[in-house]
Formats: structure tokens, C-alpha cells, sequence
């Protein structure tokens, strides 16, 4: 690629990966948004019910963290989900300023059918990709985000 300013004025918006990358991500998040739409759950709320059920997090901080979120984001979140009474908060005996979120019995039966959904979801994507480049594009999505600082081994367990 040509450097400076030739490169500047020469790089088009769709020789962008950060634009395709990003056009797919939505695109993905919009898509499962439909599917989730007739559960009354969105993405956001989604993935925090999802970092519960696997116990992945346990207080809201932790929940902000694993799923990439402002701190400030998450109350808003746990307050939507405690209405729909899927998350309950639970308070420490000893420190009531410690709070632990804990799924309900009607959220952790959700996660069934919405864990389902996700699959079926994912699966939509993945099957325009033969099965022998699954393992490929986990690795090269991992490199880039590796780069950009977010190690995601320990996390991102099989395809």
C-alpha cells in the first residue's frame, strides 16, 4: 500500500476492513435481533443472560467486562431483564454495596430456546464458509483482535 499522503487520499471506504468487519457485525446483531425480537429480548440483554448461564460473571462489573460494555451500560441492562424477570440481584449479608446478578427460573429456561436460536443463527453465516475454514477464520478473527490488544483464547473455546 502507497504511504503517506498518496495513501491518505487514495484508501477507499470499502478497502476498509474495519467497514466490512463492522457492516457484518451489525448485519449479524440485527439479524439474531429479529429472532430474539419475539422473546422480548435484544442482544445486549442477551449476551448478559448468556455470561450468567454459563457463570462466566457474577457481578455486574464482571458482566461488563465479558461482554465488552461500558459499566454504566450494565444497571440499565439489569434493570430491563429484572423487569422482565429474568436476573434478580442479590445483595452480600456482609457488604450490601456487593451485588451479585443471578438468573431466574424463567431465565435460565429462556436461555434453552434463546441458546438454540443463536446457534441456528450463527449456523446461517457459517454455512456459506466450507467446514475446513471454520478453524481458519476463528484464528485470523483472533490475530486482529489480539493486535488490537483483546486476547480471546481462554475464551473463545470451539467453533
Amino acid at each position: 500500500m502507497p504511504s503517506g499522503s498518496q495513501a491518505d487520499s487514495e484508501f477507499h471506504l470499502h478497502n476498509s476492513f474495519t467497514y466490512w468487519i463492522s457492516r457484518l457485525a451489525s448485519l449479524m446483531q440485527e439479524r439474531f435481533n429479529e429472532a430474539l425480537q419475539q422473546h422480548d429480548v435484544t442482544w445486549p440483554q442477551w449476551m448478559v443472560l448468556n455470561v450468567l448461564h454459563h457463570q462466566l460473571a457474577a457481578t455486574p462489573a464482571q458482566v461488563a467486562e465479558n461482554i465488552g460494555i461500558d459499566r454504566s451500560a450494565i444497571t440499565r441492562l439489569v434493570d430491563r431483564l429484572e423487569k422482565k424477570d429474568l436476573v434478580r440481584r442479590q445483595h452480600d449479608g456482609l457488604d450490601r454495596r456487593s451485588i451479585r446478578l443471578l438468573l431466574t427460573l424463567r431465565g435460565e429456561q429462556l436461555m434453552h430456546t434463546l441458546n438454540a436460536s443463536a446457534c441456528i443463527h450463527q449456523q446461517g453465516f457459517l454455512e456459506q464458509l466450507p467446514k475446513t475454514e471454520y478453524r481458519g477464520l476463528k484464528g485470523n478473527i483472533q490475530k486482529m483482535l489480539r493486535a488490537g490488544g483483546l486476547e480471546t483464547i481462554s475464551l473463545w473455546k470451539h467453533i
